[in-house]
């Protein structure tokens, strides 16, 4: 090594001294500044047959460049902002937004975190919304698959498929994902920094139901400068993607002094370049560039590499669309983001289970699972889900599954089952906003406007929805109805108001998270309901002798 950088690496150990206090270097400087990077990435500028791709690469779980891959999809040139809105504009994609300029998710055309693509692309350059989606499958046959995932094992391994769009660049935050991925830029520039799993007992890992700097179990909110008093927190252990709790920005080596021990790897992808990011790697992006445009390929986390028709099959680019891709979606209705690989997830687990149980694998066997994996829910919802999920796996109606039943399974029905046995993204659905707000804050937000003006009114109710809650006018309006239920009016008396009232206003936001309340979470709420009948009454008194004062 260069005797400077030993220089530097020897700071990096050491720190420097002010004082009593010795400061390490790199803190309250950007993610890396500890130490250089020191861990290197190939790069290649050809297409490594599968064979090698899975020898040097997959099974190492080893980074790999793929310089100017994206350049032969027709995507790379036709994806202009015109043509796809010409071609592709009605369909829908899912949005979140720039975490570092507001704590709400965007809204579109199609609610929160839901717009269509022609709408997106007249508003993203003067909004803080960006992509990150399924790829709707009209859209596969303009991206190429790159040949080293085109035979053996690799070819039936594709997971998902997520398109990546934002304008005037853009961060991340320190995060692995699940699968492996092979990511394709086709416009703007992104800069990595990755880390090795090995190192994440060294990254202060989130993996708790709530963050303990939550101030309230059911406060939900998108994050603003406390990034971990959020959904995006929430990692139970049974997960395998994950975030630290790290300001990539401004790294707390006091506050987090693992992260001197780590060592990395810096690079830049530019348009046409592709990335094998292994499963599990760490990683943390930073977007350049007035457009960037990405694809990701997620392929499962494969444990072993079959290449007996690699000597058959053609080896060379082809087609998204000649593939089957485990989790796709038509660009409309509930979407199928981050669920479990059909193989190694699904059949691969129901057939231990159908091994190891003397009786095959029943109901009751997928219930007691369930209440092992999920034992935040209660019985009752636990219960229909096995239901469900037994029924879709049972066609033949015999009551009992054994091992070659579970083998005989297509991905039709693995997928009906995964959908009822795993826990549905709320983002991924159409129905997003019941779960974004939590109830009691949007009771809070009627009681206050009650107790302030004597009276609820409906202009006044729906504008502090959208307003103080991030909420859409549709759903505002469903809220009020809900509120002066069988009454033609659009506005109620403050004296009117009670906690039953208000419980039925948001039932369908209630329902949500009923199911996952821990007792403690439900004593909880139970308090927060007392308080508000407190209010209620310290209302009326208000109204009674025409008072305003706080609540």
């Amino acid at each position: 090594m260069d005797p400077v950088w030993k220089f530097v690496v020897l700071l990096a150990v050491c720190g420097s001294v002010t004082g009593d206090s010795v400061i390490p270097v790199g803190h309250l400087q950007p993610l890396g500044g500890h130490r250089p990077p020191d861990v290197p990435i190939d790069e290649l500028h050809t297409i490594p047959h599968p064979r090698e791709f899975w020898d040097k690469y997959v099974k190492h779980e080893k980074a790999v460049i793929l310089r100017g891959a994206a350049k032969n999809s027709p995507s790379f040139t036709l994806w202009t902002d015109k043509y796809l809105k010409d071609k592709y504009g009605k369909l829908e994609v899912r949005l979140e937004g720039k975490r570092e300029k507001h704590s709400w998710l965007p809204i579109g055309v199609k609610g929160i975190g839901r717009d269509t693509i022609e709408h997106f692309l007249d508003t993203y350059h003067d909004s803080d919304a960006y992509i990150v989606s399924q790829l709707p499958t009209d859209m596969y046959h303009e991206v190429l698959v790159q040949p080293c995932l085109t035979c053996g094992s690799f070819r039936n391994s594709l997971v998902e498929i997520d398109l990546w769009m934002s304008s005037n660049g853009g961060s991340s935050i320190l995060h692995k994902d699940a699968f492996n991925a092979i990511n394709c830029l086709y416009n703007g520039t992104k800069h990595w920094k990755l880390i090795e799993r090995k190192y994440e007992p060294l990254l202060h890992k989130v993996s708790v139901f709530w963050s303990k700097q939550c101030k309230n179990n059911l406060q939900l909110v998108w994050p603003t400068e406390d990034l971990w008093c959020s959904p995006l927190a929430w990692e139970p252990s049974r997960e395998i993607g994950g975030y630290s709790e790290v300001n990539v920005h401004k790294v707390d080596l006091l506050k987090h002094p693992n992260m001197a021990k780590v060592r990395w790897s810096n690079f830049t992808i530019h348009a046409g370049d592709c990335l094998y990011l292994p499963k599990s790697y760490w990683h943390q992006v930073e977007s350049v560039g007035d457009v960037n445009l990405a694809v990701a390929l997620l392929f499962a986390r494969l444990e072993e590499f079959d290449d007996s028709d690699c000597d058959t099959q053609k080896v060379e680019y082809t087609p998204l669309s000649d593939f089957q891709v485990m989790w796709d979606w038509p660009g409309f209705g509930n979407m199928t983001m981050g669920h479990l690989d059909l193989e190694m997830g699904a059949r691969d687990q129901l057939y231990e289970m159908a091994e190891d149980s003397e009786e095959g694998l029943t109901q009751d066997f997928i219930f007691q699972l369930l209440k092992l994996e999920l034992p935040e829910y209660d019985d009752e919802f636990l219960l229909g889900k096995a239901e469900r999920g037994f029924a879709a796996l049972d066609v033949n109606s015999k009551g009992s599954l054994d091992s070659d039943d579970i083998k005989a399974l297509d991905w039709d029905t693995l997928r009906a089952f995964m959908l009822e046995y795993e826990n549905q993204e709320p983002s991924n659905t159409e129905l997003f906003e019941y779960s974004y707000t939590m109830p009691h804050e949007i009771m809070k937000v009627m009681l206050k406007l009650a107790k302030k003006n004597g009276q609820l009114t409906r202009s006044d109710f729906i504008h502090a929805y959208m307003t103080q809650l991030g909420g859409t006018e549709k759903f505002g309006t469903e809220i009020f109805d809900r509120l002066v239920e069988g009454q033609d009016r659009d506005m109620i008396k403050a004296q009117d108001l009670t906690v039953e009232i208000l419980q039925h206003a948001v039932e369908n936001w209630l329902i949500r998270i009923k199911p996952a309340m821990t007792p403690e979470m439900d004593e909880e709420y139970q308090e927060k309901m007392k308080e508000f009948e407190r209010w209620i009454g310290l209302i009326n008194v208000a109204v009674d002798a025409q008072t305003h004062t706080e609540l």
